[in-house]
């Protein structure tokens, strides 16, 4: 996890300066760019807290496929507390002007439950969420809970410890889409751990609001 601060260091402005090669990003050009038609898409990363992941090596990948990544390390709060301080991000980045439906919030293994809590909090339609891996079934018994948004869960057939994200889903008016997708990489629990082309490309087409073949499942774009 050494390499996890130095990501929560990097100025969200200063990604957009670097994609737009500008001089300078105020939150007026922030928006701007946000606006166009080929503006930046954002992944907003809650990683897992496992020590096995590489956790910079998704971040390029997710850069690579032209993301601005802002990575929200657990800092030692709760579940709820930590959804909240990603929640507020969130909002932060739409107050700017940034298109909700340019966002994808991200939760991997221990992120996955706080990103589906991101979903429950933020009741906003129009977000996007990609839980890999480890949805916890738990969460359907909160009291007030309920998911909102585009949501897209993806697990390995070995991961006997991830289950499908479906009873998440129950009595969740505001959730517009939803995906439940099952690889059968051979990678089992640690498929996450790197950025391998069987999750990163459907999450890329998903969070672009695109259109991906995963084996003989589709995962599409609501019209």
């Amino acid at each position: 996890m050494r390499s996890l601060p130095c990501f929560n260091r990097r100025s969200l402005l200063a990604l957009v300066v670097a994609a737009a090669m500008a001089a300078a990003a105020t939150p007026a050009a922030l928006a701007a760019a946000a606006q166009g038609g080929d503006g930046p898409r954002y992944l907003v990363y809650v990683p897992s807290r496992s020590a096995a992941v590489d956790h910079a090596a998704n971040v390029r990948a997710f850069e690579d496929n032209g993301f601005t990544v802002v990575t929200l390390a657990y800092a030692g709060e709760d579940a709820l507390g930590y959804a909240r301080r990603v929640r507020d991000e969130v909002h932060g980045l739409i107050a700017t002007g940034v298109d909700p439906d340019a966002i994808t919030v991200v939760g991997a293994g221990t992120g996955s439950p706080v990103a589906a809590l991101v979903s429950a909090t933020s009741a906003d339609r129009r977000i996007r969420y990609a839980l890999l891996g480890n949805c916890d079934e738990r969460l359907a018994d909160a009291p007030g809970f309920h998911m909102s948004g585009r949501v897209l869960g993806i697990r390995d057939a070995g991961d006997r410890a991830s289950q499908s994200c479906r009873r998440l889903w129950q009595d969740s008016p505001k959730l517009v889409e939803r995906r439940d997708v099952v690889l059968h990489t051979g990678h089992g629990a640690t498929l996450f751990d790197a950025p391998r082309a069987q999750w990163i490309v459907p999450l890329a087409e998903w969070s672009r609001g695109g259109h991906v073949a995963v084996g003989e499942m589709k995962v599409a774009a609501m019209p």
